[in-house]
């Protein structure tokens, strides 16, 4: 039987299980990169993306065919695929009689908690922000895409596959400003482009910059340090893109995986709004057991043709 440390009706009580929840869910790096749509039942809601079609002419009076025909407020939909979640244990404290996991037991016979649920509840917390790291990128292999795959130049991203050759320390500069040079002038007035990369492309980028000189020097008030929980992150040098390692994004074989486009058009679903997204710990008096609990919903979607991207089909 699994062992789980968690009969914790009076820990949860404490710390609130929307509370344990949410960090479970939400505080993944890359979530925090992405633009959240919370409340989100299981299956496919459509996001409603608001665009323009504009053309600005010499001032006239009235509004005759030549002034408006051309200009149009568009509404397009993006299918947003959420699917239900879930991990579930359960743990019999009296198996811990004959370890010395026994010493921490309460003096009773009647055992409705067990040691160290603490400890155990943040273990299975870092363990689901694991999973959604990895499923944001690679999908489930089942029913849900990655946003990798998403972002295939075949659905429409722009085309960087030009550098999607595994970049070292000697190009990882000329490749990033060839993909920033790929983003059309009228996303670059954006106030949220990211360079979603791995964290291995990162290294390489960081040790390019700084063989430059001290172009990454002056940016250090905008990186944050690598160690502990800080996200790995600075703004390019000589641009407004921020560059982020994604925990989760791991480089196709022979490749350099990267992503470059608005922050806003790209989505995380998750429900969280309702009783249905729990993380329990319980002990269960008809069975004599503790209980572990974790279901949560997630999704990723992306409006493709607005990030540049140097991925176009996995390797066969």
């Amino acid at each position: 039987m699994a062992f789980n440390v968690s009969g914790l009706s009076a820990y949860v009580d404490q710390t609130g299980q929307t509370d344990l929840i949410t960090r479970a869910v939400l505080q993944p790096k890359t979530v925090s990169n992405m633009t959240v749509k919370a409340g989100l039942t299981a299956g496919t809601t459509n996001l409603n993306i608001l665009g323009s079609t504009t053309a600005i002419i010499d001032a006239t009076c009235g509004f005759g065919t030549g002034q408006v025909s051309t200009n149009a407020t568009v509404f397009t939909e993006l299918p947003l695929v959420v699917k239900a979640k879930m991990l579930k244990e359960t743990l019999c404290p009296d198996t811990l009689y004959d370890v010395w996991l026994s010493s921490q037991l309460t003096p009773t016979a009647n055992h409705d908690t067990v040691p160290f649920e603490a400890a155990i509840a943040d273990l299975k917390i870092k363990e689901i922000n694991k999973y959604v790291e990895e499923t944001i990128w690679a999908g489930d292999s089942a029913t849900l895409d990655g946003l990798v795959s998403q972002l295939d130049v075949a659905n429409g991203a722009i085309d960087g596959s030009s550098v999607a050759t595994a970049w070292a320390s000697t190009d990882a500069v000329e490749n990033m400003w060839t993909l920033i040079d790929l983003i059309p002038n009228a996303l670059k007035q954006e106030d949220d482009l990211v360079a979603y990369v791995s964290y291995a492309t990162y290294s390489k980028l960081v040790q390019g910059l700084m063989a430059t000189g001290n172009s990454i020097l002056l940016q250090y008030p905008n990186i944050t340090n690598v160690t502990g929980e800080a996200e790995s992150s600075f703004i390019f040098p000589g641009s407004n893109v921020k560059v982020f390692a994604a925990p989760g994004l791991v480089d196709e074989t022979d490749q350099s995986t990267v992503f470059v486009g608005p922050m806003k058009y790209m989505f995380f679903g998750t429900g969280l709004l309702d009783d249905k997204d729990t993380f329990k710990m319980f002990y269960d008096e008809s069975n004599d057991q503790v209980n572990f609990m974790a279901k949560f919903k997630l999704g990723t979607a992306v409006v493709a043709n607005q990030f540049v991207s140097t991925y176009t089909s996995r390797p066969s």
